[in-house]
């Protein structure tokens, strides 16, 4: 019976959560407004067009680094320039913002082990993401090989600004990757996340999407309890080039629809062009504001030789630089550079098995 109370009281706060839900312009984006890749399509439950997988990546679905082979390490870094300033009466408009992504992957026998820390420093009044530290980590495994994945993140967060308050939840995901094609669909996947299950803010101020300009209202972002299902698939391959797509929709707080949208295309294999697009309801509903132009990023993957890495593994290694850029709101642009380091090989060849000794 206890628990059953305990359950009840934790769904009525996350009811009551979604009603108070009236987040900041933008703030069901900030997760990936710190790292390349996730700015240009890769924030999906299915992994983006091209299923790059980097750290951040557990943040949309803690399920995606399930099939890993090798150590990854990412670093980006990413500067907010608002180019039309909107100073209010009592609060003057900043110019720059900043924010940044460091992450880990560390495959394991059983599980793969995935860490991402991010900060995001954009006190902008007419996207009021304010300051924030957010820590996520992971556990996933592949369940059915390279075709059912499983994962679970704990997460927790710091806001700083007009006012105070952390977060601090769970996140849970899946991803499957269907065995036959669909048509002229190769290679589909599905991916289904429930996030931040948790905690959410309160007594936290921002300038809110319901909320007329410069009246402050309690943050509640990204939202809490939010759903999120996502489906990609390969429309052509060649030898030397390939074009895919994904799609994803997410509901924050059960209050709300995010459509993201993305495509990417590979060249040989080391040259990767994605674009990216997002639509929140509630910003096109409640404010006079347009979405965001689509995002654009590029990528290009360097293999390394090098002994000096420490280990015998690690002497053939990958390093993907990437950039890219895209128009937000009110003329508030961001630039993010990364790179993301694959240590070692993966391992593309089948086992062999040997019944008996050969003599």
């Amino acid at each position: 019976m206890k628990k059953i109370i305990a359950l009840a009281a934790s769904l009525f706060c996350l009811t009551a959560a979604s009603f108070a839900y009236n987040p900041p312009v933008g703030g069901e984006y900030m997760y990936k407004l710190t790292n390349p890749e996730m700015l240009s399509g890769a924030a999906s439950a299915a992994g983006g067009a091209e299923f790059t997988i980097v750290p951040s990546s557990i943040v949309f679905n803690p399920a995606l680094t399930a099939g890993e082979q090798r150590t990854v390490a990412d670093l980006s870094a990413s500067v907010l320039i608002n180019t039309n300033k909107n100073d209010l009466p009592r609060n003057a408009d900043e110019s720059v913002g900043f924010g940044f992504q460091l992450g880990l992957i560390v495959p394991s026998r059983y599980t793969v082990f995935t860490g991402t820390m991010q900060g995001l420093f954009a006190d902008f009044n007419d996207m009021n993401l304010r300051n924030s530290l957010s820590l996520h980590l992971g556990a996933s495994k592949e369940i059915l090989e390279k075709q059912f994945y499983v994962g679970m993140n704990l997460y927790g967060g710091f806001y700083m600004g007009d006012g105070s308050d952390f977060t601090a939840g769970v996140d849970l995901g899946t991803l499957y990757f269907m065995q036959k094609d669909l048509g002229f669909l190769k290679a589909p996947r599905f991916g289904f996340a429930l996030l931040n299950i948790g905690k959410p803010l309160s007594g936290y101020y921002t300038y809110g999407v319901k909320e007329d300009e410069g009246v402050p209202s309690d943050g509640d972002y990204p939202g809490v309890l939010t759903p999120r299902v996502s489906f990609a698939a390969t429309l052509f391959k060649t030898a030397d080039v390939s074009g895919s797509f994904s799609t994803d929709v997410s509901f924050p707080s059960l209050n709300n629809a995010v459509f993201d949208v993305s495509y990417g295309m590979t060249f040989f294999d080391v040259i990767q062009l994605n674009t990216g697009w997002s639509v929140n309801i509630l910003e096109l509903a409640e404010k006079d504001y347009t979405a965001p132009l689509p995002s654009i990023g590029l990528s290009f993957k360097f293999r390394i030789n090098s002994k000096k890495l420490g280990k015998e593994d690690w002497a053939q290694s990958e390093i993907t630089p990437s950039l890219a850029w895209q128009e937000l709101y009110s003329g508030i642009e961001v630039v993010s550079l990364g790179a993301k380091v694959d240590l070692g090989l993966a391992d593309t060849s089948a086992p062999e098995i040997i019944l008996w000794d050969e003599e």
